[in-house]
């Protein structure tokens, strides 16, 4: 009966021990078989041509101009928001302050739309230089 117990425990080593080698032989298989699928994925894609990339790509910077022209234009409305609600603070009556309120606003207004017109200008400039 002892030797039967250990012919069963050698087995079982000796199952493990391949089980061990069966996965070293097939893990650079299986390492490569994921860049060997995404290498024929990537044939299949539809490439630009350079024209289209550099088409691409002013589109994209213009785009992040006039967003930060758009942004950078809130932001100094706000500003001056809060400037003249902080003088809210300087003056003696509620009048005071709509009327000052009501005169910074359309100056803000008149001031951003002047800039944007501006800067739109002179990037049909910039573009029709470049064409």
């Amino acid at each position: 009966m002892a030797d039967e117990k250990t012919t069963v425990k050698e087995t079982g080593a000796a199952k493990t021990e391949n089980k061990f080698l069966a996965f070293i032989k097939a893990l650079p298989n299986k390492i490569a078989t994921p860049f060997k699928n995404m290498w024929h994925e990537l044939k299949k894609v539809t490439w630009p041509t350079k024209k289209d990339l550099i088409n691409y790509t002013c589109i994209v910077l213009l785009f992040m101009v006039f967003m930060g022209v758009v942004i950078g234009l809130l932001d100094m409305g706000a500003s001056r928001l809060v400037t003249a609600i902080s003088s809210l603070k300087n003056t003696d009556t509620a009048e005071e302050a709509v009327a000052e309120v009501a005169e910074t606003v359309p100056e803000v207004a008149e001031n951003a739309v002047v800039e944007e017109a501006t800067q739109t200008a002179e990037q049909a400039q910039t573009e029709a230089g470049s064409n």
